[in-house]
């Protein structure tokens, strides 16, 4: 009952996770659909410190369930244990098909070697207080399994969805992660290479969700326990246990290490089971006649080492909770430029870098594919975490979507009003590059697609030299208000006017006062930007037909500000003294 209850819960999970990241039509997704992935401890823990309240509660009930159950979180809901767990059955039958023993190093007890975890829950903690999350998403198991899904398996389905409707349902994205793919799929596979060579290897070593859960489950109140009375010593539990946690010389079961997957109570006849016990008895307590001594060479760590260790945790927590805050308040004296743009509803980019673990969920859920997983954009901090890549797509006005799906906390959720007034980065126009300065030609296209009216047009007087034409007499220069136009020499005709587009502002004032006719004149709708209107959407840039460098450039915010809404106003009604005015 208890192996079905596990295989069954974590089934379900497994599923709702990968329909989660598949998200063919890039979405959001229902409530239900990406709650699995609100489970997820780090996710929980990280949407804690955010302050977002559904995520302390449910960091609570699996705090709660640890301390009760064990490690059941690390069979029944991580993705990456579920993973896990299929690789050691398929090599479990492929052992059996092939005839082979159920012998090895995976199939025995292992001392414990702690020391590596704790090593490793330090270093996560440690460097979250000078990076960010930065190594806690690099070994995140819910991270490395939604990276995975989301820059492998997300494209892998359209590619089959594709092919099986036998038209383009969708564009599959594997151009997403580029040459990041050989480094997603690497640390996706690594789990498990380990557990088809030695089981939850790497849950009970350089996982830091494990460590952290085998903390807390040294004393869980309902706990696998073996009767010295009814075992038989036969090793059908040994060879079962993924974890490698069961010692048959002293009949005990290390709880610190146990994943609670049930297996070995499956594969056991005799004295293995489940029951509740005191916390607060000795180990070995449980059963009558206490087990032998131990052997001191395999004796668990001490109490002491422990105790400090739980003073470090409980020290650095704290620290790298009010981390966002001393990083945001570092920038408070700073330029508000940053290096790339985070989402809306992220606040800032120092506040994102420090929540955001990079599971690509919110990549996958972007309708504009926008959202790209960065390389070193925000610089080390934010590698494989999601930016804004303005090359790629514009933050669409009505969309919410990646705040919808963050389960970290790392995007806030966010009113689509809100959204649609929070400057998440600011346009700059750039003249000289525009083609209606530089070829004398109607465009209009970043205004057509300014969904904040932040881009009007005006009606301006556009003005060209001919350098065969000009005499150089120094009028235009003279006349020019914004010191755009100079005499330069190009070593065959002689000395001419030259006009610099990023300078001049299209009066036409140049042209009237040319005698000779060289400076000419063209009426054209000019693009304007009112900086206060603009949201940094990146429409207009991505519209620009300009290339390589576009008209339209998109400088994103490090703190998000709130831009001004345009009032127009209202139409007044007609006024007429007479009896009929129609």
């Amino acid at each position: 009952m208890w192996r079905f209850a596990r295989i069954f819960c974590a089934s379900v999970v497994g599923l709702l996770f990968v329909w989660g990241f598949i998200n063919l039509h890039n979405a959001a997704p229902a409530d239900w659909e990406h709650f699995v992935e609100r489970i997820q401890l780090v996710p929980a823990l990280l949407g804690s410190v955010s302050g977002v309240a559904w995520a302390l509660v449910i960091l609570v009930l699996l705090l709660a369930l640890t301390l009760v159950f064990g490690r059941v979180y690390c069979s029944f809901l991580c993705p990456l244990g579920i993973a896990q767990d299929i690789v050691i059955r398929l090599r479990r039958i492929t052992d059996r098909l092939r005839g082979k023993k159920p012998t090895g190093p995976g199939r025995r007890y292992a001392p414990p070697v702690p020391y590596v975890r704790y090593v490793v829950l330090t270093l996560v903690i440690v460097s979250s207080l000078f990076l960010g999350a930065v190594v806690l998403a690099w070994l995140d198991p819910y991270s490395i399994a939604g990276r995975f899904l989301s820059g492998i398996v997300n494209p892998l389905a359209a590619e089959l969805t594709n092919a099986a409707v036998g038209e383009q349902v969708t564009a599959p994205a594997w151009g997403r992660y580029g040459w990041l793919l050989l480094l997603v799929g690497g640390m996706f596979l690594l789990p498990l290479i380990l557990a088809w060579w030695r089981g939850r290897l790497y849950c009970n070593t350089l996982c830091p969700v494990g460590a952290l859960l085998g903390i807390l489950s040294r004393r869980p109140l309902m706990r696998i326990g073996m009767d010295p009375n009814g075992c038989v010593r036969c090793a059908a539990c040994v060879r079962a246990c993924k974890a490698q946690c069961i010692d048959l010389k002293t009949y005990r079961v290390d709880t610190s290490r146990c994943i609670n997957c049930y297996d070995c109570i499956s594969a056991c006849e005799h004295g293995l089971r489940p029951h509740l016990v005191n916390p607060f008895r000795s180990p070995g307590s449980e059963f009558s006649p206490a087990p032998p001594k131990r052997d001191t060479r395999e004796k668990m760590p001490a109490d002491n080492s422990r105790r400090a260790f739980m003073g470090l945790l409980a020290a650095g927590l704290p620290v790298v909770a009010a981390s966002p805050a001393i990083a945001a308040g570092s920038e408070e004296g700073e330029g508000n430029t940053a290096l790339a743009t985070s989402p809306p509803g992220s606040v800032g980019v120092s506040r994102f870098l420090s929540h955001c673990t990079g599971c690509g969920l919110c990549i996958t859920a972007c309708p504009t594919h926008v959202l790209q997983p960065s390389t070193l954009q925000y610089g080390f901090s934010g590698f494989l975490k999601p930016y804004l890549d303005f090359t790629k797509g514009f933050c669409n006005f009505d969309c919410t979507a990646c705040s919808s799906v963050c389960p970290v906390g790392a995007i806030l959720p966010i009113s689509r009003s809100e959204k649609q007034r929070t400057q998440i980065a600011l346009a700059s126009f750039h003249s000289e590059r525009c083609i209606v300065h530089c070829h004398q030609t109607e465009c209009g296209a970043c205004t057509e697609h300014c969904p904040t009216k932040a881009l009007s047009t005006f009606e301006g007087k556009v003005p060209s030299c001919k350098a065969d034409v000009c005499i150089a007499c120094n009028a235009c220069v003279e006349v020019c208000p914004q010191h755009a136009i100079s005499l330069v020499s190009d070593g065959k005709e002689g000395m001419h006017a030259t006009i610099d587009r990023a300078k001049c502002i299209a009066c036409g004032k140049c042209a009237r006062v040319c005698p000779s006719g060289a400076m000419t004149s063209k009426r054209l709708l000019v693009p304007i930007l009112d900086e206060k209107l603009c949201i940094g959407c990146g429409a207009c840039s991505y519209a620009c037909p300009v290339r390589p460098e576009r008209a339209m450039q998109i400088t994103p915010r490090s703190r998000h500000l709130t831009a001004e809404v345009l009032r127009e106003k209202p139409a007044e009604n007609p006024v007429s003294t007479d009896d009929f005015p129609f």
